[in-house]
């Protein structure tokens, strides 16, 4: 701050820019309404903001309530930390508060405006923002029309996100990125990579959306591709980038590059933030290594409930159930609220370990000492909990007592139960609902027919197996990655689409017959 400028700026404010932290503007908030000045402009809405910088957006929005005339500034900071605090809809009522009070909206309350009606997916409201800038002069300026074309993207209206981009003289770097951002939101992969590749100033931005995007889109290879092309130009990766590559590593099971990563973050002393920290412990996990994956648990400075549901989530999927427990309770007494998330690992664990009763108990902890309202996948728990135990008609009762209507992930549970137990008479049942829900699964009339063949029934089977070839119905084929030397290689039950496979059926002592069984011949 330059001199001239410290000296105009009330001593009041200096104080409140120099807090680091929620204590800090608690004292200063505390001398101002000692010496009366908490209601002299501008402290109010300077106090505002120094809540909405500590993330206190409740105590921001109480002082907020007390300003007897909110200027743009306040209301611009409220809206701010309304999007921060994840409220989009009370952003935007602040808008429309702004304007009943007869203030003029500059560039930054159009940019926080627009980002909430990108977050609501209001697009009859983001229209009516983007006419009043329209009438208000406004000229393509970089933030606001990026923020314009994130709206219209996230609604759905790609033309009109394109028609904005296209008011732009020059190539705007932040805009493309908004608009590359938009065409992966909605699948459109190849548009965004050709705007990315036509880029004359990459930023970046523009690498971490591309990388973000594929991710997204499940292209966790392409992801990798671009992440590893980032890192060969020289461009420094940020926090989104290594986030979504580690999550790209993750759904891969990519250890070695997920590991480069790691070495990167501390070579490069990057920052380790609870959501990066949170990414490498989900990594280690999905790629099963659960030792690496606790040990950059327990290292880690900060966590909040997604980090602990990732290593909770991790050694319920490694078989690890007591684990699971003893972290579960640890969260809990040092204060951190668990969520839905965790619940359902917590009910896997105990499904996987056949432990019943401490499945309910934690049910009913859930829904009693949390206030968690069941959601279907905590449901689906239940009845798998309950039917890998053999307790059926437990099962059935409790489907019968769901405050909502069973959907196919607590048919397909129960069903896939009848068929481990054989219980035709009950799998029938389940199969029907099954036959409303998903009428072309051919994953549901597999497990039906596998059930029926179980319990001797091969007449019905032999129906089922019948009906699938008739109706041509797809089922999901297994997949698995491997990776070697750093390159991740994709298996496919049933296929042998693969660069090497004679190699590897050289290996594993099947020749060309086993090649020309499958309908493929090698030159």
């Amino acid at each position: 701050m330059s001199s001239s400028k410290a000296r105009n700026t009330p001593a009041t404010v200096i104080l409140l820019q120099m807090c680091h932290n929620f204590h800090e503007v608690r004292q200063v908030h505390a001398q101002l309404v000692v010496s009366g000045l908490v209601n002299r402009p501008p402290n109010g809405g300077r106090l505002v903001e120094s809540y909405v910088r500590v993330s206190q957006t409740q105590y921001a929005l109480a002082i907020f309530n007390t300003i007897h005339s909110p200027d743009v500034f306040a209301y611009n900071t409220i809206m701010r930390g309304l999007m921060l605090g994840k409220d989009p809809y009370n952003s935007l009522l602040m808008y429309e508060k702004l304007l009943m009070n007869g203030l003029i909206p500059d560039n930054f309350t159009y940019t926080f405006v627009l980002k909430a009606c990108s977050h609501m997916k209001a697009l009859i409201e983001g229209k009516q923002v983007h006419c009043r800038m329209i009438k208000a002069g406004i000229a393509p300026d970089t933030h606001v029309h990026s923020s314009l074309i994130n709206m219209y993207a996230s609604s759905g209206s790609i033309a009109c996100a394109e028609r904005v981009l296209g008011e732009f003289k020059e190539e705007n770097t932040l805009a493309m990125n908004a608009m590359i951002s938009g065409y992966l939101s909605k699948g459109h992969v190849d548009k965004a990579r050709a705007m990315f590749e036509k880029m004359a100033a990459k930023d970046v931005a523009s690498w971490s959306a591309v990388i973000a995007g594929y991710r997204d889109n499940a292209m966790y290879k392409e992801a990798l591709s671009i992440f590893q092309e980032m890192v060969a130009f020289r461009v420094s990766p940020n926090e989104s980038a290594l986030v979504s590559s580690l999550s790209a590593c993750g759904h891969l099971g990519a250890l070695d590059q997920g590991m480069w990563i790691h070495a990167y973050i501390d070579k490069n002393k990057v920052k380790l933030s609870i959501t990066l920290g949170t990414a490498l412990v989900d990594m280690y996990a999905k790629c099963g290594c659960i030792e690496s994956c606790y040990k950059v648990f327990r290292k880690l400075p900060n966590r909040d409930v997604v980090t602990w549901g990732a290593v909770i989530s991790g050694f319920a999927n490694h078989g690890k159930p007591e684990k699971c427990f003893e972290l579960f309770g640890e969260m809990v007494s040092e204060g951190v609220r668990p969520n839905e998330v965790i619940f359902v690992a917590i009910l896997s664990a105990c499904s996987r370990a056949g432990y019943v009763e401490l499945g309910s108990q934690y049910f009913h902890q859930m829904v009693n000492d949390f206030g968690i309202v069941p959601s279907i996948e905590h449901y689906g728990c239940m009845v798998d909990l309950l039917g890998r135990a053999g307790r059926l008609a437990e099962a059935e009762e409790f489907i019968v007592a769901m405050p909502e209507k069973p959907n196919s992930i607590i048919w397909g549970a129960f069903l896939s139960a009848c068929r481990t137990h054989k219980d035709p008479k009950r799998g029938t049942v389940a199969f029907r609902h099954l036959m409303e829900l998903e009428p072309t699964s051919g994953d549901r009339y597999k497990l039906a027919g596998l059930m029926f063949g179980g319990a001797g029934e091969r007449e019905n089977a032999r129906v089922i197996t019948k009906f699938i070839d008739e109706n041509d119905l797809e089922m999901t084929r297994g997949s698995s990655f491997i990776e070697i030397d750093g390159v991740v290689n994709e298996f496919v039950a049933g296929s042998i689409d693969h660069d090497r496979c004679r190699e590897i059926y050289s290996m594993c002592g099947v020749g060309s017959e086993h090649d020309t069984q499958l309908g493929h011949t090698f030159s």
